[in-house]
């Protein structure tokens, strides 16, 4: 149905112009045509439609003249314009128009664009004001898109835009429209913006259906593309607007593969993967052929850093080994100065040396700093990657102040590059990290607060790095004596954590913590449970086995098993060994190896809680606590070991000074979490109330111990409290999980007979007289 409204003040303003030359120069659909045709009815006139007017079209020296869609340029000869006095003319914004600059020069010309022809909500009074309401907000008053306030085809009106309006844009253009289209949150800057309705390019948002209809019309345009140009064209109009991989999508989907390639190394492929989400990016990175891999660089290390973010280390080895040789998996070959690696090799080895947990020697960290010499001053990118590499290496070498001060460099860095909020997040998360695990939880809250910020401003979805955060953020409320959330997280989310990319000193991190709040919450389950459960997720060139191994003694040390945490221990492959550590005295203070300390301490952890400890072992304990290695953290633990077995010696004097320094120190560096993993040690000190007395004329003391009260809220915790013997807590957990007696006996490695007499004392704490009663009673008083 075709509606005409009468748009009188518009014929009576062309009528009483005065200008020689009237333009009516507004895009498809804007009733230019119609405007015309009644301006020159009110006048008595007829409308040329020619794209070249004859003299006889001239009436009373006026020219009504509808340039037609087709013409591009058109020119007005000098014969015909002697005849004309006023030109009305109807065209396009695109269409050139010569031969009239003499007319315009003597009498002047006036424009009446889109926004002049857009039809106001007064000139739409003969409608019924539903549809005239509709017609503004739903089409922004665009003239074409009058018939739809009645017909309500959108399929017609997507037909019309596409063939219409969208028939005279570029395919580059098209695009560059269907980009503003998504969003559509601001007035366009682009050329093409004159051929949007007005009120549509100043408020999108208030012409939904007007979005909906264009964007249609648009992307069914962009399919209809296939030549070689245009598809470049598009794709070109993309990277430009900072869509890299849709670029490459539809490149690659049109199989002008070595176009796609040139856009990712354009688009700096290794940085790429820090824009996006890793699904996007993995799903096109994976579509470039083997061919494409093994003749192009930036390809070959775009896929191993996709597979890295899988956690697939050893697909990562093979595929660089068989293109690049396997000297390339010797990195110090490929760092060396003078190499035959290129030197996006050799930055890419250095990414690798990270997920491989290699624990960086003087000598590496020198050539390191020689393959630094080779960076351009300019690249902001690679400085930055450069530091967050140290940054990690740092952190694994215990250099805990260099790896705050290669953090803050990769920040600065970061910062010259405008910002990437991802970048960042990963190196606060570092320093969060860093924090916790040099002991030292209060400047941790401050790093954990950046890191979400920065995370929250990433615009693709990160869901692995806000994995990540929430077990940090966990750990931090772990160490605040509130160990709930990482409880939790271990529960749900950690296997999920564990299957991706995983730093190794966030690995170490995490399975501290991690084991450390199961080991307090169901220490009989730990091991078949969350340790047992990790190996699947780890390669065979990764390091963390003996960490593993370490984590899940001191497990069943906490557990009361010390012979299995000693079998434990005995098992795990290391230069240093029981013998070693037992005999060790001023060795102890010249460990460097992460791992080395940790095998150690738990030696020495064993021998603490022997009720006849080593003469010497408070020498070695001194011995520790005076390693530049060993962190504040750890020293808190040695610190309340040391008052353990000067309390076994009845030196109630060394045992009160060294108690009182744990809990204060604990207390000024927030890591009070520390307390509540050295329970079996502190819990006996604390109920001496001598020693009690004086340690609790210290205000941090007090902050302390308050906060390990609310950490002994476990199950095991309140069997203990509720009158139970650790043994007796280890029963009732192990027949709650279905075990006979002989399995009992095996697990805790005694007789049956001692199982029944444990069982016979536990049932008579309870008042009951069978497993299932004492399983419903345990579970009733939240013992399970």
């Amino acid at each position: 149905m075709n509606r005409l409204i009468p748009r009188p003040h518009l014929c009576r303003r062309i009528a009483a112009e005065r200008a020689g030359v009237i333009f009516l120069r507004a895009p498809a659909g804007s009733g230019k045509t119609t405007v015309l045709s009644m301006a020159a009815e009110a006048m008595g006139r007829k409308v040329c439609s020619l794209q070249q007017p004859r003299m006889s079209d001239v009436e009373a020296g006026q020219l009504f003249w509808d340039v037609p869609v087709s013409a591009r340029s058109v020119r007005l000869s000098a014969q015909l314009m002697e005849t004309i006095d006023v030109l009305v003319v109807a065209c396009r914004p695109n269409q050139r128009i010569s031969g009239l600059a003499r007319l315009v020069l003597h009498r002047g010309a006036v424009t009446l664009d889109a926004g002049d022809l857009t039809f106001s909500r007064q000139e739409l009074g003969e409608l019924p004001a539903e549809e005239a309401d509709r017609f503004v907000k739903d089409y922004a008053g665009w003239p074409a898109f009058l018939p739809l306030t009645l017909l309500q085809d959108e399929g017609l009106a997507i037909d019309y835009l596409r063939e219409n309006f969208l028939a005279h844009l570029s395919p580059g253009q098209t695009a560059s429209l269907s980009i503003w289209l998504e969003t559509a949150t601001s007035f366009p800057d682009e050329e093409w913006e004159s051929l949007l309705p007005p009120l549509l390019a100043r408020a999108p948002n208030d012409h939904l259906a007007f979005l909906k209809l264009l964007a249609i019309a648009a992307s069914e345009r962009l399919a209809s593309f296939q030549t070689t140009a245009a598809v470049v064209e598009v794709a070109s109009a993309f990277e430009r607007a900072g869509r890299p991989l849709d670029a490459m999508a539809l490149l690659l989907d049109h199989g002008h593969e070595a176009h796609a390639a040139q856009i990712l190394e354009r688009a700096r492929g290794l940085e790429l993967i820090y824009r996006n989400s890793l699904q996007t990016f993995r799903d096109i990175i994976m579509r470039f052929s083997h061919e494409m891999i093994a003749t192009n660089e930036v390809v070959l290390f775009a896929m191993a850093r996709t597979l890295l973010k899988l956690g697939e280390l050893q697909r990562v080895r093979h595929l660089v080994g068989k293109h690049l040789g396997s000297d390339y998996l010797d990195p110090l070959k490929v760092l060396l100065r003078g190499s035959r690696f290129s030197f996006a090799a050799r930055t890419f080895r250095l990414n690798l040396m990270i997920s491989e947990d290699l624990m960086p020697t003087d000598a590496m960290i020198t050539r390191l700093g020689e393959f630094m010499a080779d960076y351009p001053m300019g690249d902001h990118g690679k400085w930055a990657a450069y530091y967050n590499a140290l940054l990690e290496f740092e952190i694994r070498r215990r250099n805990f102040r260099e790896a705050e001060a290669a953090a803050a460099r990769t920040l600065i860095y970061l910062g010259h590059m405008g910002g990437q909020p991802l970048l960042e997040f990963f190196i606060h998360l570092h320093q969060t990290v860093l924090r916790l695990m040099s002991g030292d939880a209060l400047f941790a809250r401050r790093a954990i607060q950046e890191a979400r910020q920065k995370l929250e401003q990433v615009p693709h979805a990160a869901e692995a790095e806000f994995r990540m955060l929430r077990l940090a953020e966990a750990c931090i409320a772990y160490e605040a004596g509130q160990p709930r959330d990482l409880l939790q997280f271990v529960q749900n989310e950690f296997d999920g954590f564990a299957a991706a990319e995983i730093w190794p000193s966030l690995m170490q991190f995490a399975l501290h913590y991690a084991s450390q709040v199961l080991a307090d919450h169901f220490p009989m389950v730990i091991r078949p449970g969350f340790l047992d459960g990790l190996w699947i997720h780890l390669s065979e060139g990764l390091q963390f086995h003996a960490m593993m191994e370490i984590r899940t003694a001191i497990a069943y040390q906490n557990a009361n098993r010390w012979s299995d945490a000693a079998a434990t221990l005995s098992a795990v492959r290391m230069r240093i060994g029981r013998n070693w550590v037992e005999s060790a005295n001023e060795e102890l203070t010249r460990l460097t190896r992460r791992d080395e300390i940790s095998y150690a301490m738990a030696w020495l952890r064993d021998s603490v809680r022997l009720s006849g400890p080593r003469p010497y072992l408070s020498r070695q304990i001194d011995a520790l606590i005076a390693n530049p290695k060993v962190t504040n953290r750890e020293k808190v633990a040695l610190q309340l070991w040391q008052s353990y077995t000067s309390y076994q010696r009845r030196d109630n004097a060394a045992t009160r000074a060294h108690l009182l320094s744990a809990l204060e120190g604990a207390t000024r560096l927030g890591c009070n979490g520390v307390l509540s993993e050295e329970r079996i040690f502190l819990s006996p000190l604390l109920k001496n109330k001598r020693i009690r007395t004086f340690i609790e004329t210290s205000s941090d003391v007090r902050t302390a111990l308050s906060l390990f009260a609310a950490s002994m809220n476990s199950p095991q915790a309140k069997a203990l409290q509720g009158g139970l013997s650790q043994r007796e807590v280890q029963m009732i957990q192990l027949i709650a999980s279905g075990m006979s007696n002989k399995r009992i006996a095996h697990t805790l490695n005694v007789s049956e007979v001692t199982v029944k007499f444990h069982l016979g004392n536990l049932f008579r704490k309870i008042g009951c007289h069978r497993r299932a009663e004492a399983i419903r009673a345990a579970t009733a008083l939240g013992w399970l």
